[in-house]
């Protein structure tokens, strides 16, 4: 399992989830002059994903033809073959879904009384 922050996790899976509708497989999609696949790279110790996306040509060999880049804090700042609008739906959503896991919890919590010394 490839390890990063949540809010980069989370819009990982929104790209899968992308490339699920499209090709029903977790890496490939159409994009506006082609499809596409993309490739994980090595994990970072700072919470980023990265790694590389190929296009895939009609004999279906592919060839590199750019990278990926989702930055710790869930933001796309690089994403060869993916449109701006799919980057923002799967920040969007993914920021939407973090808050739902992680924040719900910091909600419910009541805050203390303050006392005041008379």
């Amino acid at each position: 399992m490839y390890k990063c922050s949540a809010k980069a996790s989370l819009v990982l899976d929104q790209m899968r989830s992308r490339c699920q509708e499209d090709t029903q497989t977790n890496n490939k999609w159409h994009g506006k002059s082609g499809n596409y696949m993309y490739i994980m790279g090595r994990e970072n110790a700072d919470g980023k994903a990265t790694g590389v996306v190929h296009k895939i040509a009609d004999d279906s060999s592919h060839k590199l033809c750019g990278s990926f880049k989702i930055m710790s804090d869930g933001i796309i700042t690089r994403f060869t073959g993916m449109s701006k609008a799919d980057w923002n739906n799967a920040m969007r959503n993914a920021e939407a879904e973090y808050k739902v896991k992680y924040e719900a919890d910091l909600i419910t919590e009541e805050p203390a009384p303050t006392k005041v010394a008379v």
